[in-house]
């Protein structure tokens, strides 16, 4: 491949190389970035031309990148957060005025306990702040981090990337759940009876540990799971017309699932408290619009009944 004019390319055409690498569409590139779709074309070809290589090729439902464009979209999204990163450091925030787009990498558990309540005080200021949510494997974090592709990722474990920033959100206590009317709930609670339910099991991290099921392994235990899903979302519906029982973080359970409905009971064996954590990269520490987000997740997380959380929280031991 040989650069014609190194002279000729401007942040604008690298902002759309970008968009349509990550969106394969350019119409959905031209979204994203508010602009008409002719103005899209019309940068591609000006790119086309200056790397003398078509970059991307139409398919069926979109556009593909050429083994170029492949090579060129690491180095295009770390030049671009580079330079983010060192205006933004400087910038002046205001979030009732901003239009920034903040990406977060979470699951749909951290988006109805933690998401949300930071989508609502974005709305409460009438801020035109943009959220985004993918979730992405764990293996991908550190290089979307460091490439400024994501903003933020939330896990419920520790991350094995020793170059991330992380403070803890919540750290809730599990329980256990079943609709009102169970037969379980005719007499009294004790572990032989959590052991003779069926169980309902919610993993979006299929390879990371199970936190129930290890508790139970450490004292020679094991339940039966006879439902596995992905995504919280179901759980209330599962549970109303069935007699399964799911274990669960009491967050979830206080925000999401009616009194009326469902019945809350004590685990019945020794389990650890379910700690929520949220990274960032180091790079982005002194940036204004990153250190609000941070600092308003922290203060709304501060409402999740949490005693342990709140005390680090007062004692500013959150950041490790």
């Amino acid at each position: 491949m040989i650069l014609r004019n190194l002279s000729r390319i401007d942040l604008n055409l690298l902002h759309i190389f970008a968009a349509i690498y990550q969106e394969s569409s350019i119409t959905r590139a031209a979204e994203a970035l508010n602009l008409s779709q002719p103005a899209v074309s019309n940068s591609l070809a000006k790119l086309r031309d200056i790397f003398g290589d078509p970059l991307f090729v139409r398919t069926a439902n979109g556009v593909a990148p050429t083994p170029l464009a492949h090579r060129l979209a690491g180095p295009v999204r770390e030049a671009l957060s580079a330079l983010q990163l060192a205006f933004g450091t400087h910038e002046a925030f205001d979030p009732e005025v901003s239009r920034r787009i903040m990406c977060f990498s979470m699951s749909d558990f951290a988006e109805a306990v933690l998401l949300s309540p930071l989508i609502g005080e974005i709305s409460r200021l009438g801020s035109r702040i943009e959220v985004q949510n993918h979730f992405v494997s764990e293996r991908e974090i550190n290089t979307r981090l460091a490439s400024g592709e994501l903003d933020f990722a939330v896990e419920s474990h520790p991350l094995e990337e020793p170059g991330l920033n992380r403070a803890l959100l919540i750290e809730d206590a599990f329980v256990c759940v079943v609709r009102r009317d169970h037969p379980v709930l005719s007499g009294p609670w004790s572990l032989e009876r959590y052991l003779a339910l069926d169980h309902l099991h919610i993993s979006n991290r299929p390879r990371h540990s199970n936190m129930v099921d290890g508790a139970l392994a450490k004292e020679k235990l094991r339940r039966k799971v006879t439902v596995h899903i992905e995504h919280c979302l179901a759980v209330g519906a599962i549970l109303a017309s069935s007699d399964l029982c799911v274990t669960i973080p009491r967050v979830f359970i206080d925000r999401h699932l009616s009194e009326s409905g469902f019945s809350t009971l004590p685990c019945p064996f020794a389990m650890t408290a379910l700690q929520t954590w949220l990274y960032w990269h180091p790079a982005t520490v002194n940036s204004a619009a990153h250190g609000w987000v941070r600092d308003t997740m922290l203060r709304l997380a501060g409402a999740v009944p949490s005693p342990r959380s709140m005390s680090l929280i007062r004692k500013g031991n959150l950041a490790s």
